[in-house]
């Protein structure tokens, strides 16, 4: 459990550290979906959804791998040029 919690606290500081913003801004609402489980092959009950984010939580890797995938977080190594030119059609 407080394994967990950690991997959360580190989260949310990826998340402020190299979240995309705009694009988080923009798809607000796909990401909640994302979330929640709520589209696509696996679509879930609130609580399913709930249970399935907090056993993604033993591994925080997961997670940050499908944010950066979906583009909600930046890669680490990426420069500023790079960050708005990934972002110049929203």
């Amino acid at each position: 459990m407080i394994q967990r919690i950690t991997h959360l606290l580190k989260l949310i500081q990826v998340l402020r550290e190299r979240g995309n913003w705009p694009l988080i801004r923009h798809s607000r609402r796909q990401l909640i979906d994302f979330i929640l489980c709520r589209e696509g092959m696996g679509k879930r009950s609130l609580p399913a959804a709930l249970l399935h984010g907090c056993r993604l939580l033993d591994g925080l890797e997961v997670i940050v791998w499908r944010l950066e995938t979906f583009g909600f977080l930046f890669p680490p190594e990426i420069s500023e040029e790079q960050k708005q030119r990934l972002n110049r059609y929203l």
